[in-house]
């Protein structure tokens, strides 16, 4: 299949991104690129809405469903029209950008996103062959197969032995079923096209947004149109996640995650404004957007908001020092208001950190086991020094995915340094050059350190290193736009062209070329390459991946064709039978190498090979209409000593218990037929 092909499905995500916060915010007044950047936030809580209602009525999750949601959205913001604070409307200070150019560069940064994460990826229908994504697939599958798409219920596919809440972020799961609704396209394409939409229609006008309103009085046009390139031209992200994990729910998070901190800089600014009836709206807009925050991050992935929390901590607390110092200045009561706020934050503060304590401790388990025993998976495992960390944010080097790190990219390290030194002369802005700095601090600590400091400073992100590095773009994108304006200004200072004379054209253009430098450093030495190994396609033997092209085409033809579609599959998930339903339309048993199971499914598990003398197998295999087992012997990875937990399958094909019905040399599926055949339903 080629990515033209593919068009249908890619219009058809952007469509799933856009339209129903579109919709839902249409009576509101805002301008284009502050709509466009909130929308996303917007239809995410749509979706996630939609899927809990209706997956609580029992309904299968249908695309209308989310319109239906959005239609109620746009009723409620009619009501609020007129009393919110709308972030970025155009006014005599903050000019409109110009559609045209505006348009253009966005083209532009779509068109380098796209080339960085997909010109190593020859077919679009080609799926990323790691750890996480084989739960991704399975879910979305199940999801097209009638499972509720439900925040709520979406771990109960594999937790079937956990009763109780099963909560799990369902946003990128259910954006990529009405992709696939709405196109008809394979699971597999409808996820490399909303990978596509959500990075280049909420990711580059997001830090566009963030960048026009984080920035003030500093040209803000020029800089959000200078900021959409260089949101392309981070490895940090958006594509080291492409290459690590798969992680998409995270992915989804941080792309959504400038736009979040965008809101609350704007209704926190609006609440410290000196008018009143301007504090009232900004007010209401503030709880407004808490709960729109609050509601598209949980909704998309909850571990984003720790993030979203210390950026919008930095913020508010430079705007409380800016108000102290106001308050000191005047004197008399403004300066013992200021001193009693103080005082009370200050306690509030220290009932919140021992209330935080407490609830790690007894709910967490923190002090369980020693620290140091704790956060020791590959995820969180120190891979370099602590300097190294530090110097590859200095340098713009990039983690890519698979253990390597991409060349420096001197030109945008140099637009990040100066558009750091520019805001940090300005007291408005210092949060964001802070946050850089505690940013790659905590990144150096969970890529260069695996003591009880590094663990207890970056638990909260998993001392994941490549979550902690996706946050550095959030903020460096829109300091490197800063940068490319102080750089345009100085060179306003050099005699120099006419047709160069304009700041407005010369800041986009700085970034535009910086960018385009970046981006070709990604692709030369590492980002896309490690890309392009994590969707690669075995074509005869998966060996170390999930799947192989003959196995796939083993799961379309004799597998579909054999197994009755009212019954499900037997297999060991690490060789590929958990995407039995993806490829093959039939609900596998285990649809993830990792999940709490139930004990008809422990023991399939573990027991298999015990049919001829153990009862409680054919109970189980009967309780989950099980007459087949899909076998193909290979592991994920070369498989997890600590997850091997699928021995059943393995031990009676081994045995010889089972009877052959197909193969095609690698693959083969057996039959059942020590139980007899399945009783009626």
């Amino acid at each position: 299949m080629s990515w033209a092909a593919a068009a249908p499905a890619i219009v058809s995500a952007g469509l799933a991104v856009l339209a129903p916060g579109l919709v839902a915010t249409a009576p509101l007044r805002m301008a284009v690129l502050a709509r466009i950047a909130i929308a996303p936030l917007v239809g995410v809580c749509c979706v996630g809405a939609a899927a809990a209602v209706f997956g609580a009525a029992g309904l299968p999750f249908h695309l209308v469903q989310v319109i239906a949601v959005a239609l109620a959205g746009s009723a409620v913001s009619l009501l609020l029209r007129g009393r919110l604070a709308i972030p970025g409307r155009p006014g005599p200070s903050r000019p409109p950008l110009a559609a045209k150019p505006l348009l253009a560069m966005w083209a532009v940064a779509a068109a380098m996103v796209a080339i960085v994460a997909f010109s190593g990826v020859p077919d679009p229908s080609r799926i990323s062959q790691t750890y996480d994504n084989v739960f991704h697939l399975s879910a979305v599958a199940a999801i097209l197969d009638g499972f509720s798409a439900s925040p709520l219920t979406l771990r109960a596919l594999i937790e079937t032995g956990a009763p109780g809440l099963a909560y799990y972020p369902s946003a990128w799961h259910a954006l990529v079923v009405m992709t696939a609704q709405g196109s008809g396209a394979d699971p597999a394409v409808a996820f490399n096209a909303l990978w596509l939409a959500v990075q280049t229609l909420v990711w580059l006008p997001g830090v566009a947004y963030l960048a026009r309103v984080a920035l003030p009085g500093r040209s803000p046009a020029t800089t959000a149109l200078a900021a959409l390139p260089l949101a392309a031209a981070f490895g940090m992200f958006p594509y080291a996640l492409l290459a690590w994990g798969t992680i998409y729910p995270t992915a989804l998070a941080h792309a959504l995650l400038p736009s979040a901190v965008a809101v609350t800089v704007v209704a926190v600014r609006g609440v410290a404004s000196p008018g009143r009836g301007a504090r009232r709206r900004a007010a209401l807009l503030g709880i407004v957007g808490f709960a729109l925050v609050m509601s598209g991050l949980a909704v998309a992935h909850p571990r984003v908001l720790p993030t979203w929390l210390l950026l919008v901590l930095l913020f508010v607390a430079g705007v409380l020092v800016s108000s102290f110092r106001r308050a000191w200045r005047r004197g008399g009561r403004s300066r013992h208001g200021a001193i009693a706020a103080v005082a009370a934050g200050t306690v509030v503060g220290i009932v919140v950190a021992v209330a935080a304590l407490a609830f790690a401790v007894t709910r967490v388990g923190l002090l369980d086991e020693p620290i140091a025993d704790r956060l020791s998976g590959p995820q969180a495992r120190a891979v370099q020094s602590l300097g190294d960390g530090l110097l590859q944010v200095l340098t713009m080097r990039s983690l890519t995915g698979d253990g390597g790190v991409t060349a420096p990219a001197p030109l945008l390290a140099l637009l990040v340094v100066l558009g750091a030194l520019a805001a940090f002369r300005a007291r408005r802005t210092r949060w964001m050059v802070v946050a850089l700095v505690l940013i790659a601090a905590l990144f150096a600590l969970a890529a260069g350190s695996d003591g009880v400091v590094a663990k207890l400073a970056t638990g909260i992100w998993y001392k994941d290193r490549f979550r902690l590095a996706a946050a550095l773009p959030v903020v460096a994108a829109p300091l490197a736009a800063l940068g490319a304006l102080a750089l345009a200004r100085l060179l306003a200072r050099v005699p120099r062209p006419r047709w160069i004379a304009r700041e407005g054209a010369t800041a986009p253009a700085i970034a535009l070329v910086v960018a385009i430098a970046s981006v070709a450093g990604l692709v030369a030495t590492g980002t896309t390459s490690a890309i392009a190994r994590a969707f690669a396609l075995p074509e005869d033997r998966a060996e170390h991946a999930v799947v192989s092209q003959r196995q796939i085409d083993f799961l379309r033809g004799p597998v579909a064709d054999t197994v009755p579609s009212d019954q499900r599959v037997l297999g060991d998930p690490w060789d590929g039978s958990a995407l039995a339903l993806l490829f093959a339309g039939r609900e596998p048993v285990f649809p993830h190498v990792n999940g709490q199971w139930d004990p008809a499914r422990l023991t399939l598990a573990w027991h298999l090979a015990d049919i001829e003398h153990d009862p409680d197998v054919c109970r189980a295999l009967d309780e989950l209409r099980v007459r087949f087992v899909l076998y193909d012997p290979h592991a994920l990875a070369g498989g997890d000593p600590s997850g091997d937990h699928f021995p059943g399958p393995h031990e009676a094909v081994e045995a010889g218990l089972l009877t052959p019905v197909a193969t095609d040399g690698t693959s083969a599926l057996y039959r059942v037929d020590q139980c007899g055949p399945l009783p009626a339903e």
